[in-house]
């Protein structure tokens, strides 16, 4: 770390000579919607009559360097009405724009505040943002909107059912995507097993995710970054806006401690199931609970034109209980504290300090074998972006990070003296996280555009016991020692580079095509052997056995804007090659395992495949068609022969299709439709009896497929003029299609045959009505 760390200084300080060297004016500051306060990122600063210009970044602030004289300054944002002033620039300049919401005619509908060409003129490929106003116009189950669910309609992103917590991009595993809650990290971004997610979409400002072309700051993951950004609080005027579903409620209050300066957010969302069972004449039913909550809370304050400071917070928690039976909860907590600071007109820097937790506990209460486990993760993160605009058509930006991780296993405790369960305490485990990166932003001309980043990573896993095995034979019963490391010693290290690199070409206005290169290392795995992720599974740092996994992806994109950017087609194929991916041995024992190396193998894999959407952005219908085919295959030494096979989540063909309508100012309509392959699954192809169990042989592993999945959702809402109020209908699975979640074999009661049982999680139509509100 000595050497990067020494040639990120020199970095720094060679950016102050560059510098010192330009006698340019810079005209710099941030971009802001007019009735809220909130920055807008991604917004257009354009000086009329030249080619110069800016979009600003992920806190809202541009920088566009001049030589001094008069101009006229264009700056635009979709969804708002544009702006035209005139300055003089002799000096360098400080001034931030405001914009008003647009109030668009019927026939120049827009539910999205992004761009229509900004797919077109962003460097970067697989890049996706989500519309909020056009989420919550979408089918809702239950009413929720869901922001997980939302990403899968989009190419490239997909699950393996319903009722799940995780989503796959290109081919990748579930543990393989990096979500972001205002920069701090979570690890289960589920309510009620996987059927809502964490993210209130009354708090939520910003969403970006990024498939491919992973820019240099972003590291840790493999497959994908889902960076939501959370609204900062309304600094004008105070705003209460929430919603009364069948499931859940809603409220959020914002407004000004200090108008202009000072802002607060405060949002709250609760289910009640809980509730309607306690209310049950069936008095096992009312010992039954599921429900969920939580609350969201951020303030920030402006110190002066340079300085600005936010603190957010996120707490959630799931509660489930079966009557004296059993118990669990899970949830996540994550705190931001962020600065703000422009050292001059062109250096922009962030300071980030995150701190988040996952938790789950299960309590065993009832007879002898009463117990209680209770297992967490603590990421602790300090990072220093910066952004140094050299000129209008070059941008460098450079930053440093570092992570502190605690995991916690597993402790089980007997809860009752005469529980027959032993107490059982797996050992801590700690890692620490560096990385250092620079990424260069250039405009060459009209027609080409590059980014090209580097970034250096150093993982070490910290303190614990190694066991050391006879002959490199990772067995239980071949483990002749143990080494033993104290809390900060290292007991395995891993460094690597990882280049990045994303080029466009536009040959005109409508077109762009687009390549990009990146190399990405994951240090932590999720220990599971289920098909999706789990409240209750394992995360677990590498060490000397369990290697980092490591992907290297190469995509190319076409982007065509049709009449006038109304529609747009996107075409992008990708490859991804992985090395040291992790597959689990058959019957593999994960729970309180300390010598998990044993029950998994080392092997390599491959994903490729082809997207293809079409939208329409703009007029009273508007919508998408998205297709995806992909493969996702696994080759590993001691399963299938050690030939290629099926991933968990390969799904070769993957099509969606949304619409909505705007009738009139008071209705408007929507619906999605599904098609997809099912995934891949292991049949038995015989059986065997051992010791007075029978027993199934396995077929090759991932060789049958589940049934196709497909789902017709619709919505209705209502939008009366004058009123606070706003009504939403919906019908989730219209057509009642019982999709499986899974095939299992059993054998037949009355006769010693073996019978297929498809499980479905939704079997049936779910109507939803939910009362918005906003004042």
């Amino acid at each position: 770390m000595r050497k990067t760390t020494l040639i990120f200084l020199l970095l720094f300080l060679s950016v102050g000579l560059l510098e010192a060297q330009q006698e340019k004016m810079t005209l710099s500051g941030y971009v802001r919607d007019a009735s809220t306060g909130e920055e807008l990122l991604g917004a257009t600063v354009l000086i009329k009559g030249t080619l110069e210009g800016a979009v600003t970044n992920l806190y809202g602030f541009y920088s566009i360097s001049l030589n001094p004289g008069n101009y006229t300054v264009a700056i635009s944002y979709m969804g708002f009405e544009s702006k035209i002033i005139d300055i003089e620039l002799q000096s360098d300049l400080n001034l931030s724009f405001e914009l008003m919401p647009t109030n668009l005619s019927l026939e120049m509908v827009e539910v999205s505040a992004i761009a229509k060409d900004e797919k077109i003129l962003e460097i970067g490929s697989g890049i996706e943002r989500v519309s909020m106003e056009q989420m919550k116009k979408m089918p809702k189950l239950l009413g929720e909107v869901d922001l997980i669910r939302n990403i899968q309609l989009l190419p490239g992103i997909s699950t393996v059912g319903e009722g799940t917590s995780g989503f796959n991009v290109r081919g990748g595993g579930a543990d393989e995507n990096l979500i972001l809650l205002d920069e701090a990290t979570v690890f289960n971004a589920a309510h009620v097993m996987g059927f809502f997610s964490i993210f209130n979409s009354d708090a939520i400002k910003d969403v970006k995710i990024y498939k491919g072309g992973l820019p240099a700051q972003y590291g840790g993951r493999l497959s994908s970054v889902l960076d939501v950004r959370q609204l900062e609080g309304n600094s004008k005027k105070l705003n209460v806006k929430g919603g009364i579903g069948l499931l859940s409620s809603r409220l959020t209050v914002e407004g000004p401690i200090q108008k202009d300066k000072t802002s607060f957010l405060l949002a709250g969302r609760r289910s009640y199931m809980d509730v309607f069972t306690r209310l049950s004449g069936d008095e096992e039913l009312k010992n039954n609970n599921l429900y969920f909550y939580d609350f969201n809370a951020k303030i920030n304050h402006k110190f002066s034109d340079k300085d600005r400071v936010f603190l957010s917070y996120y707490s959630g928690n799931d509660v489930m209980r079966l009557g004296d039976l059993f118990s669990s909860s899970w949830g996540n907590n994550t705190m931001t504290f962020r600065w703000n600071h422009i050292f001059n007109p062109k250096l922009f820097t962030n300071i980030t300090v995150t701190n988040s937790k996952y938790f789950y506990h299960l309590i065993g209460s009832h007879g002898p074998d009463a117990w209680d486990w209770k297992s967490s993760i603590l990421n602790q993160n300090f990072k220093v972006d910066a952004a140094y605009f050299m000129n209008p058509n070059r941008t460098i930006d450079f930053g440093l990070q570092s992570n502190m991780q605690d995991y916690v296993p597993g402790t089980i405790i007997p809860t009752s003296d005469d529980s027959a369960v032993n107490s059982l305490e797996m050992a801590k485990e700690y890692a620490i996280e560096s990385g250092v990166y620079v990424s260069w932003n250039e405009k060459i001309n009209d027609q080409w555009k590059f980014e090209l980043g580097l970034r250096y990573v150093d993982f070490r896993r910290l303190g614990g016991t190694q066991y050391i095995y006879e002959n490199g034979i990772k067995e239980r019963d071949a483990i002749i020692d143990t080494l033993q490391f104290s809390r900060f010693q290292s007991m395995a290290s891993y460094n690597g580079i990882e280049p990045r690199l994303n080029l466009s070409f536009n040959p005109n206005k409508e077109t762009a095509i687009k390549a990009s290169f990146h190399r990405a290392n994951q240090f932590v795995h999720l220990i599971s052997n289920t098909n999706s992720p789990s409240p209750i599974d394992v995360w677990k740092p590498s060490n000397a056995y369990l290697k980092p996994a490591q992907v290297d992806q190469i995509s190319l994109g076409l982007v065509r804007g049709i009449q006038n950017n109304n529609f747009e087609l996107v075409l992008e194929g990708y490859f991804k090659n992985y090395n040291r991916v992790l597959e689990f041995k058959d019957g593999a024992s994960l729970t309180f395992n300390e010598t998990l190396e044993t029950e998994v193998l080392e092997g390599i894999g491959r994903a490729y495949g082809l997207e293809a959407s079409i939208e329409k952005k703009e007029g009273r219908f508007t919508g998408r068609v998205s297709y995806t085919l992909s493969r996702s295959e696994r080759k590993v030494a001691g399963i299938n022969q050690g030939e290629w096979y099926r991933a968990n989540f390969d799904k070769p063909h993957d099509l969606s299709i949304y619409g909505l309508y705007q009738l009139n100012k008071k209705w408007d309509f929507s619906a999605n439709f599904v098609l997809a392959s099912g995934r891949p699954f292991t049949q038995p192809i015989g059986k065997y009896e051992w010791d007075g169990m029978v027993l199934p042989v396995m077929g090759e592993r991932n060789a049958q497929r589940i049934p196709t999945y497909h789902r017709l959702d619709i919505a209705a809402n209502l939008n009366p003029e004058g009123k606070r109020g706003s009504w939403s209908f919906g019908l989730y699975n219209v057509y009642a299609r019982r999709n499986a979640y899974s095939i299992f074999f059993r054998q037949q009661e009355s006769s010693p045959q073996t019978e297929a049982v498809r499980l479905s999680i939704l079997g049936s139509v779910i109507p939803s009505v939910t009362y918005n509100f906003k004042f």
